[in-house]
């Protein structure tokens, strides 16, 4: 190849090299000090927009989670509840069966109603405070809708002392009180059906949390494979650019030798 001055080839291609190994060395530091393969489309477009839709499952599963999880919270709030009135209920039924005792007069019943009474109310009290969120779930029949794809949703029985059959329990006669502890028994029996059908929902969104969290995890394996860097390859690689890029410096500069040599002639 002839000596020249106005083109300089070997300049012209060793100065495209050393600015293609610039960019992928700053591509490669980037990379390395974000974490991430893949910082802006152009790293790869393809992959890019795979990623995302596994980060819009993922967030999708998130939310979801979290419904379910509220739905739960619910469940056990009124289980609470239920398990309050269970608790009372077996204190009127051990009233009712002393209230029973032909031993005993009119104003040992009397007494003995007095504290019944008072246990209706607290049954009472103990339907219309269990809430959640502002919702009550005891007071009267409630469907609560999670919004969750396969149709989450809860049940709850009213449990009232109406509902229970209890309301009009009276124990100032021994008839009365007779009565009073088969209308106790048959509550007793109301609660433990709704306490299971409780629990049985509960398993349900238990295991639905659980699919959705499987789900979530591999939606992140699979975007991390796309978008995370592997730290390891993204050091080798900025290795190589940088010794490329020296090595195209040191070419750059090696070129304009034929250029002064041109020089040289004419001066001469």
């Amino acid at each position: 190849m002839g000596l020249s001055i106005n083109s300089n080839i070997p300049a012209l291609g060793a100065g495209r090299q050393a600015q293609k190994s610039a960019g992928l060395l700053s591509k490669t530091l980037k990379q390395l000090s974000s974490g991430l393969r893949i910082n802006q489309a152009a790293d790869d477009a393809a992959g890019l927009a795979i990623a995302e839709r596994f980060s819009t499952q993922i967030r999708a599963g998130q939310v979801e989670v979290n419904s379910l999880q509220s739905g739960i919270n619910v469940i056990q709030t009124a289980e609470g509840g239920l398990g309050v009135q269970q608790d009372a209920v077996q204190r009127l039924r051990e009233l009712s069966l002393q209230a029973a005792n032909g031993t005993l007069s009119d104003e040992n019943r009397e007494a003995i109603n007095l504290e019944a009474q008072q246990i209706l109310d607290q049954i009472g009290d103990v339907a219309n405070d269990t809430e959640f969120n502002g919702q009550n779930l005891l007071a009267e029949d409630t469907t609560i809708d999670l919004g969750t794809q396969g149709g989450g949703q809860i049940n709850i029985t009213e449990s009232t002392p109406d509902s229970l059959g209890i309301a009009a329990i009276d124990l100032s006669t021994a008839a009365g009180a007779t009565a009073a502890a088969n209308q106790a028994d048959v509550a007793l029996a109301q609660i433990s059906q709704g306490q299971a059908a409780l629990g049985a929902q509960q398993n349900r969104l238990s295991s639905a949390i659980n699919q959705r969290e499987t789900a979530i995890l591999a939606a992140q394996e699979s975007e991390s494979q796309i978008r995370d860097l592997d730290v390891a390859a993204a050091a080798t690689e900025l290795t190589r650019n940088n010794l490329l890029l020296q090595g195209s410096i040191s070419t750059l500069l090696q070129s304009n030798i034929n250029s002064q040599s041109a020089v040289r002639l004419l001066g001469n």
